[in-house]
């Protein structure tokens, strides 16, 4: 029956673990992320029709790109984690103006 209960109705997550669970999310699309930019850095400098020093340096660029946006990721995971334990969430604005500007 999996998560059901006998009338067929599904359980809601209590509000904490679905924020918890959403956070999670956004981890992982965080990390989704940075290996994406980190692989077409690689695909970039390696598969380019005319490899010469700007299609390696983009994917050099790509490639340091991809692990920092991982870590930021990381960064905001345990941050949002600490607020949610401590019941007191506060959005981030720095990183959203940081993305944007990419």
């Amino acid at each position: 029956m999996g998560g059901r209960k006998p009338d067929g109705v599904t359980p809601k997550p209590s509000g904490k673990a679905s924020d918890y669970l959403a956070d999670e999310r956004t981890y992982l699309a965080w990390l989704r992320t940075g290996i994406a930019v980190a692989g077409l850095g690689v695909a970039i400098a390696k598969f380019a029709p005319h490899r010469g020093v700007h299609a390696v340096a983009s994917g050099a660029i790509l490639v340091f790109c991809g692990p920092l946006v991982s870590s930021y990721g990381t960064f905001r995971y345990r941050s949002v984690g600490r607020q949610l334990d401590s019941g007191h969430f506060v959005p981030a604005r720095s990183g959203v103006i940081t993305a944007a500007t990419w």
